[in-house]
C-alpha cells in the first residue's frame, strides 16, 4: 500500500509560521492598563441604582458613540446605565442641571469620563529567526549522533521593523448625584490597536474591570 505525506511548499509554510506567531501576540496582548485607582471606601458600600453616563468630548458624534458603548457595557452587569445624550440637549450643561436630570429619572450617581490626550513612542522590534528539526540519516551514532539530534533548518525570518505605539490617557469619575461625592476615580493608558472603535472598546473594558475590581459592579 502506497502511503501519501502531506506537503507543503516552504514559501507557504513560511507564511503560515509568521501569521500563527501574529495572531499569538495579538491574542496574548493587552492593551489597556489602568494606572491610577481610588475608591471611597464608604460610598462604595451604597446601593445603587443606576448611573448617567457622561462622556465629555468636542466631537458630539464621538460622545455619543462613547456613551452608548459605556452604557451598554455597564447593562451587561445590571446596571441601569443611562447615556446622557438622550437626557441632556446641550454640549455643555451645568453641574446642576445634570444632578436635577440624574434624579428625575431615578438615576443615583454620574459617571463622567474625559479624553486627557495621546502620547506616541518609537519601538524598534529585531528580527527573529524561526528554527524547523528534521532527522539526519546516514551517519551512525558515533559517527556523529546521526537522527538522534536531527539538523535545524530555517524556517522563517521576521524583519526588523520600527512600529509607533500611540497610547492614550482617560480619566473617569463616578459621583453620587444628589450630594456631588466623589465615590471613585480611574485612570486608563490604552495603546491604540486597530480602530477607533477597538480603542473605545478596550478604553471601557478596563474602567468596566475596575469598577468591578473595587466591589461598584457585580
Amino acid at each position: 500500500m502506497s502511503q501519501h505525506r502531506l506537503c507543503l511548499p516552504l514559501d507557504r509554510l513560511r507564511l503560515i509560521v509568521v501569521a500563527l506567531f501574529v495572531a499569538l501576540i495579538a491574542a496574548c496582548s493587552n492593551n489597556s492598563t489602568i494606572t491610577r485607582s481610588y475608591v471611597d471606601p464608604l460610598l462604595s458600600k451604597l446601593d445603587l441604582q443606576g448611573v448617567l453616563v457622561i462622556g465629555v468630548a468636542q466631537n458630539r458624534e464621538n460622545r455619543i458613540i462613547f456613551e452608548n458603548m459605556f452604557a451598554r457595557a455597564l447593562a451587561g452587569h445590571g446596571v441601569n446605565a443611562v447615556a446622557a445624550h438622550t437626557l441632556i440637549s446641550k454640549d455643555k450643561a451645568s453641574a446642576d442641571d445634570v444632578v436635577a436630570i440624574a434624579e428625575q429619572n431615578n438615576l443615583d450617581t454620574v459617571l463622567v469620563t474625559r479624553y486627557v490626550g495621546a502620547v506616541s513612542e518609537e519601538i524598534y522590534h529585531p528580527g527573529t529567526i524561526y528554527y524547523g528539526v528534521t532527522p539526519m540519516y546516514g551517519a551512525g551514532y558515533y559517527g556523529g549522533f546521526g537522527g538522534y539530534y536531527g539538523h535545524a533548518y530555517e524556517v522563517a525570518y521576521q524583519q526588523p521593523v520600527w512600529t509607533t505605539n500611540t497610547t492614550h490617557e482617560v480619566i473617569a469619575d463616578l459621583y453620587v448625584a444628589k450630594t456631588k461625592e466623589h465615590m471613585w476615580q480611574a485612570v486608563s493608558d490604552t495603546i491604540q490597536a486597530g480602530s477607533t472603535d477597538k480603542l473605545r472598546h478596550d478604553v471601557i473594558a478596563s474602567l468596566v474591570g475596575d469598577l468591578k475590581a473595587q466591589g461598584l459592579l457585580d
